[in-house]
């Protein structure tokens, strides 16, 4: 993917997402609780300018992939050109390893559970009628 891919609504595989969410169970008021301050740091990160904390809560995969979407920045750098919506979780869904967390202002994050603690695989998710979600980036 070169830098005009960066431009672009990616797409989550939502069915598969889904169906994985959905028969893995529900995760813990605490699993909750990380998951809302991970998406709540990197909007409020993001929105704030500071793209170091900013690329702290995405997985080494969505980091690997936004620098290589915009090739020549590093990920604080990158991560300043998304554009994130809402500072505050309206709703937090944590389904064993993974999470959705809907922003107030209209952006959904999707999460992972990983060694390092709640990471975000995709950014900037907007749901697609039936279809699978759009992101602005992806791992």
């Amino acid at each position: 993917m070169g830098y005009a891919m960066s431009h672009r609504s990616l797409r989550v595989l939502a069915a598969a997402a889904a169906a994985a969410l959905l028969t893995s169970g529900c995760g813990t008021g605490a699993d909750r609780q990380q998951a809302r301050a991970a998406a709540e740091r990197f909007a409020t990160a993001v929105q704030a300018g500071d793209g170091a904390t900013a690329c702290a809560q995405l997985s080494p995969p969505l980091r690997q992939q936004l620098v290589k979407d915009q090739p020549g920045k590093r990920c604080a750098k990158a991560v300043l050109g998304l554009s994130v919506h809402g500072r505050r979780a309206s709703a937090v869904r944590v389904y064993a390893t993974s999470a959705e967390v809907e922003l107030a202002g209209g952006d959904t994050l999707f999460l992972d559970d990983t060694q390092q603690g709640w990471r975000l695989q995709a950014v900037g998710c907007h749901p697609n009628g039936d279809g699978p979600y759009e992101c602005e980036e992806q791992a």
